[in-house]
C-alpha cells in the first residue's frame, strides 16, 4: 500500500492518513511510511529481499545437529565453549540444538538423556 501510494503522488502524511483511516491500530507506524517513502525517493523500489553475505539465519540445521551429536557422543564431557569454537555457530543455536533437538541436559559435568530408557534404569540400578 505505501509503494502504491507514492505512485499516486500522494506525500508521506497523506499515506499516513489514508492507512490510519483504512486500517486504524493495525496500520504501520509514522516512522515506517516516512522511511519507506524516503527509500522510494532514494530510486529503491525494489521489493524483492537482498543479498546479504554472513552467516546463514539460522545455524540449527540437520549438519549442525549431526556435529553436536557426534561430539557429544565421543566426549560425554563437552562444553558450550568446545562446542563453539569447533562450530562457530551461535550460543543460542548451540542450546537449542542440545536441548531441543538432541534432547539432553548435563546435571553432572556429563551429557546425559533428558528422559532415561529402561534399559539405562536397570543399568543405574546394576551399577
Amino acid at each position: 500500500m505505501i509503494i502504491y501510494d507514492f505512485k499516486c503522488n500522494l506525500t508521506d502524511q497523506h499515506s499516513l492518513a489514508w492507512l490510519g483511516s483504512a486500517f486504524g491500530d493495525e496500520a504501520p507506524c509514522k516512522t515506517t511510511i516516512y522511511n519507506w517513502f524516503s527509500e522510494y525517493k532514494r530510486g529503491c523500489v525494489n521489493l524483492g529481499d537482498e543479498f546479504r553475505d554472513g552467516r546463514p539465519s539460522t545455524a540449527v540445521n540437520n549438519k549442525n545437529i549431526d556435529s553436536v551429536r557426534r561430539m557429544i557422543e565421543r566426549d560425554r564431557h563437552m562444553t558450550y565453549h568446545a562446542i563453539w569454537a569447533s562450530l562457530g555457530i551461535g550460543m543460542s543455536q548451540i542450546l537449542s540444538i542440545i536441548h531441543k533437538n538432541l534432547g539432553m541436559k548435563k546435571p553432572c559435568l556429563q551429557w546425559i538423556p533428558h528422559k532415561l530408557t529402561k534399559t539405562h534404569k536397570t543399568d543405574r540400578v546394576t551399577w
